[in-house]
């Protein structure tokens, strides 16, 4: 299941508000991983986790403020 298919069922169970701040602390758990990586194959994956989930912060916090 991709991250985005993830994020709609969220949505459509807590809303936007609550949403937003799971992608907060997604991005946040991401990078605290990615930070504390000893594995350099897995810096990757933590990178890009944590730059998705930032992003769809971002956006849900826009659609919030219209």
């Amino acid at each position: 299941m991709y991250n985005q298919e993830i994020l709609q069922k969220i949505i459509s169970k807590f809303g936007i508000e609550k949403s937003t701040q799971f992608c907060e602390i997604a991005a946040l758990f991401y990078d605290i991983k990615y930070n504390a990586c000893k594995n350099k194959d897995a810096l990757n994956e933590f990178d890009y986790e944590r730059d998705w989930w930032n992003d769809a912060y971002n956006n849900l916090n826009k659609q919030i403020e219209i």
